[in-house]
């Protein structure tokens, strides 16, 4: 699982309750006036943040990697 943003939901609260939730801090907003991103390398999947927003602006994809194989 992995969360996404809804930028069309996304209200750019500040602070950000689905930031200040997030334990591992993989939820980044650089400028307050803009919508925050996720650091998926961070993330570890609690779901935490999906509880935490208002907007219900994050929901979390469950999406399998695209692995390409290329033959010799």
């Amino acid at each position: 699982l992995r969360p996404v943003i809804d930028w069309q939901l996304c209200q750019a609260c500040n602070p950000c309750q689905a930031m200040l939730v997030c334990r591992t801090r993989a939820i980044v907003q650089i400028d307050p006036d803009e919508s925050p991103f996720i650091e998926l390398g961070r993330c570890s999947g609690c779901c935490a943040c999906v509880l935490a927003c208002s907007y219900q602006a994050i929901i979390m994809k469950n999406e399998k990697p695209n692995y390409q194989v290329s033959k010799p």
